[in-house]
C-alpha cells in the first residue's frame, strides 16, 4: 500500500510593502484583504501543526496543490521555500502551483524557478506542464492551471497544447502499471466553484480525461472538501478537492485540513486501484491534526 499526502493553499507568507511600484497593481487588494481578514484566518500555527502531523504520519509523498503564497511578491517566493522544504525534498514532494502563485506576472526565473525542484519531470517533456513524476507505483502528473488575471477574478486555464500534451501522456501511462494521479489547482468539475474562480476550460479537460483516463484527479482551490467523479474511458474518475491546510477562521466547514490517500492494486474486477481517503482536521483545541474521516473512492 502507498499512502500519498494532498494539501493545498497554505497561504504561508505574509503581504508586506517593500516597493510602492509593486501595489500600482492588482496587488493592492490582495495586500487589502491580507490586512483586513487574510491573516487573522491563515496562520503559521496551523501550518506548524501540518508539519508536526506530516512528519508523525510519515507519508510516501505529499501532493501540493498551489498558493503557497498570496499575492505573488517577489520576496513570497523565496519565503515560501522553507515551508515547502518542511514538509520534505523534492523527491517526496510534488507541486503545481496556485492563482495567487500567478497573481500578478513575474518571471518565473524570480518566482517558480526557485521551486523547480518540486515540479520538474522526471524525464525531459519538452515543455514545464504536464510534469511526470514517478513515485513507487504512483505517476504524479501535474498540472498548470495558474495564469495572471484582472482584478477580483481567479479563474484558471491550461490551454489547448498543455492539454494536447496531456492526453498522450496520460495514453501513454496507461499502458504501464502505474496508478496515474493528477494534480491541479483549480477544481476540473464545472459549478464547482463561482464561475469568476473556475477554470475555463474545465470542458476541454474532461473530454481528454474521458478519452485518455486517470485514476484520481485531486485540485484545491475552493477551500471545501469536495469528492465528485468524472467520466473516464473505463468508469468514473474520482475528483476529490481539500480545504486549505493554514485556515483557522470561525468557518468550521473551511477549517485547515489535509488527505491521505491510501493506493493498493485493486484484484478484483472494476477501477485499476482501490483508494481510501483519510481525512486529518485541524483541532483549535488541542492545537494539531487529527482523524476526521475516511471515504472509499
Amino acid at each position: 500500500m502507498f499512502r500519498l499526502a494532498h494539501v493545498s493553499d497554505l497561504h504561508a507568507t505574509a503581504v508586506r510593502v517593500e516597493r510602492l511600484g509593486d501595489f500600482a497593481n492588482k496587488r493592492l487588494l490582495a495586500w487589502i484583504s491580507w490586512r483586513w481578514k487574510r491573516r487573522q484566518r491563515h496562520q503559521a500555527g496551523v501550518l506548524q501543526a501540518l508539519v508536526s502531523d506530516l512528519e508523525e504520519l510519515d507519508p510516501d509523498h505529499v501532493a501540493v496543490t498551489g498558493d503557497l503564497t498570496n499575492a505573488a511578491c517577489e520576496f513570497e517566493f523565496s519565503e515560501a521555500l522553507p515551508w515547502l522544504e518542511s514538509l520534505g525534498g523534492p523527491q517526496r514532494v510534488s507541486l503545481v502551483p496556485g492563482n495567487h502563485d500567478a497573481y500578478v506576472a513575474v518571471p518565473r526565473s524570480r518566482s517558480w524557478d526557485l521551486w523547480a525542484g518540486y515540479m520538474g519531470s522526471d524525464r525531459d517533456l519538452h515543455a514545464p506542464f504536464p510534469s511526470l513524476r514517478v513515485r513507487g507505483p504512483l505517476a504524479v502528473v501535474g498540472l498548470c492551471s495558474a495564469l495572471p488575471t484582472l482584478p477580483f477574478l481567479a479563474s484558471g486555464q491550461l490551454g489547448a497544447e498543455q492539454l494536447e500534451r496531456l492526453e498522450k501522456l496520460l495514453g501513454e501511462l496507461a499502458e504501464t502499471s502505474l496508478c496515474r494521479v493528477v494534480l491541479i489547482h483549480h477544481p476540473p468539475v464545472a459549478g464547482t466553484v463561482s464561475p469568476r474562480c473556475s477554470l475555463r476550460d474545465s470542458q476541454a479537460l474532461g473530454e481528454v480525461l474521458q478519452r485518455a483516463g486517470a485514476d484520481l484527479v485531486l485540485h484545491g482551490h475552493g477551500h471545501r472538501t469536495v469528492f465528485e467523479q468524472l467520466q473516464g474511458p473505463e468508469g468514473p474518475i474520482p475528483v476529490v478537492g481539500v480545504r486549505s491546510a493554514s485556515y483557522a477562521g470561525d468557518d468550521s466547514s473551511k477549517r485547515a485540513q489535509y488527505h491521505v490517500y491510501e493506493i493498493e492494486p485493486n484484484p478484483a474486477a472494476g477501477p485499476r486501484f482501490q483508494i481510501t481517503a483519510r481525512v486529518r482536521g485541524y483541532q483549535p483545541a488541542e492545537g494539531g491534526f487529527a482523524a476526521a474521516g475516511e471515504r472509499r473512492l
